[in-house]
């Protein structure tokens, strides 16, 4: 070799080796992050879609006449393995129209829906339920859940709810 090359010598060579490692390192850490987080968004909205569809499905039931006295009370219903103790039901009138039933386009989650009729004008007879979701599933082994709830209207006839002036 002659004097005057320029080239690198060996300690410039392994600190710049060791830049490279830590940087990579940041990088593949970086990427499983974002692998585990989109995983997470992904069980979220798989149970949004599965919570939409049986809320949806519950409104067409209320406007077919449901009568809640043909499902059990949660009070009495017994838990389920694993559940949250902390998720009582939130009062002595709901039941469980579902219970830890199973979604076939989205399998290995389950789901429950509870109804709770909420006082309205006239006693005995709600116009307005608390709809409650608990969507379940299995990630690595650990339990997650995610808990939807919503206020839905049953359908009123016209008998029930007559037209301002209208005669019955």
């Amino acid at each position: 070799m002659t004097r005057g090359a320029r080239s690198f010598s060996l300690l410039e060579v392994i600190v710049a080796l060791g830049v490279l490692a830590i940087g990579a390192t940041a990088a593949f850490s970086l990427l499983v992050a974002a692998a585990a987080a989109g995983r997470r968004a992904e069980h979220q909205v798989n149970a949004a879609l599965i919570a939409d569809a049986v809320l949806d499905d519950l409104s067409g039931e209320l406007g077919a006449g449901l009568r809640l006295d043909d499902y059990p009370l949660a009070a009495e219903a017994d838990p389920l393995p694993g559940a949250d103790p902390a998720r009582a039901a939130p009062n002595s009138e709901t039941r469980y129209l579902v219970r830890d039933a199973a979604w076939s386009a989205f399998p290995g989650y389950r789901y429950d829906l509870a109804l709770t009729p909420l006082p309205g004008p006239q006693p005995g007879e709600p116009w307005h339920y608390l709809a409650e979701v608990e969507v379940r599933w299995s990630n690595r082994g650990r339990r997650r859940s995610a808990h939807f709830a919503t206020v839905v209207l049953r359908r009123l006839s016209a008998l029930e709810n007559p037209l301002p002036g209208a005669r019955r």
